[in-house]
């Protein structure tokens, strides 16, 4: 059976906008996908430790800004998601930058970063573990890393952003910063703004 893109969008949307905890959303996310699709995986996916990684990210992003402040012209921070090349392997990984222009219809302004901190590359846990449980489904593993890694690194970091951010480490110099994630090749959200 083949999954339906537009119908896992739709759904990461829906429940990403209810601005619950990232677990108790990716679960949803998880179940909505298991009820369409059963798969044994979906168990291995649900029972992620998603709420342990916030702690480590949250370090990362705040010595990330200690270490480097934002220029006062930082309109927006993209968080990418990519695969980095290690010992012949790809990892899963996670970089910030920022841009000092923003657009909400295009996400071009993600492209031209002027923020570049020296340590804004950084290997997640989960995204590795993703990775290696939906490895065993090779008939739909395209589409899984391609929606996976986007819901989860969309709902931690919306959920850090509006819970636990240290907001006075990137508003010293301005009210509002816009902020998106995605992959470098395709899809992304915007998440709540940081203010």
């Amino acid at each position: 059976m083949e999954f339906q893109h537009d119908k896992s969008w739709d759904c990461l949307e829906r429940i990403f906008t209810n601005k619950m905890t990232a677990k108790e959303a990716w679960n949803q996310f998880i179940n909505f996908h298991e009820q369409m699709y059963p798969k044994s995986y979906w168990t291995d996916l649900r029972n992620l430790d998603i709420e342990d990684e916030q702690n480590d990210i949250i370090s990362w992003i705040h010595q990330l800004v200690t270490d480097s402040p934002l220029p006062e012209n930082v309109q927006a921070i993209w968080i990418g998601i990519l695969r980095l090349e290690d010992n012949g392997n790809e990892i899963p990984a996670i970089y910030m930058v920022g841009a000092d222009t923003y657009n909400k219809n295009d996400i071009d302004w993600a492209c031209e970063p002027s923020y570049m901190p020296e340590n804004r590359y950084v290997l997640s846990g989960i995204l590795k573990e993703i990775d290696d449980i939906i490895k065993t489904d090779d008939d739909n593993y395209e589409f899984l890393d391609w929606i996976l890694p986007l819901t989860y690194c969309a709902l931690t970091f919306d959920e850090i952003i509006r819970t636990r951010l240290d907001k006075k480490l990137f508003l010293s110099k301005k009210d509002k910063i816009f902020v998106a994630t995605g992959h470098d090749s395709g899809d992304y959200l915007d998440l709540s703004n940081i203010e």
